[in-house]
């Protein structure tokens, strides 16, 4: 599915990152990219009633009330998790009965969509439609796509 890191310093802002989602009936992963200075900017659904969640003594992030596109600290996105890092090929699909050419676009490009969609949003959270693999294939690739949905990989 991706490469298994274990050191920020061994992955570059740009990078779509993702770990996996503990206490889930089925294998599901977070994911998000990877801004620098062990920043990371993600897409989260609606909140879940947490008891004692507290601000992040490092980037300020509350879980219990911060949704939508969030900046975090590495820490804050990971919640104790393994990081994995996609791994991206270009691949020629076809959309909208056009074939396009898909694959990865230049870091400093990812970086700056992830900040533009951190200001405007990234529309409703859907499991199935719009989700935090959508952001982060969007931001890489500029197509959104989840392969856990449609059952692909990277």
């Amino acid at each position: 599915m991706g490469q298994l890191q274990t050191k920020p310093e061994e992955f570059v802002p740009g990078a779509h990152i993702y770990r996996l989602m503990p206490n889930k009936p089925i294998e599901c992963y977070h994911h998000g990219i990877y801004i620098g200075d062990n920043m990371v900017i993600h897409f989260l659904g609606p909140a879940k009633k947490l008891t004692g969640s507290s601000e992040c003594q490092k980037c300020g992030h509350r879980p219990d009330t911060n949704r939508g596109v969030v900046k975090t600290c590495l820490d804050c996105f990971l919640v104790g998790q393994r990081l994995f890092i996609a791994q991206y090929i270009w691949r020629s699909l076809i959309f909208k009965r056009k074939r396009r050419l898909i694959g990865p676009k230049p870091a400093d490009e990812v970086v700056k969509k992830a900040n533009e969609l951190l200001k405007t949003g990234f529309g409703t959270y859907s499991l199935v439609g719009n989700n935090c693999e959508n952001f982060a294939s969007y931001c890489k690739c500029g197509f959104s796509i989840s392969g856990q949905v449609f059952g692909g990989s990277y």
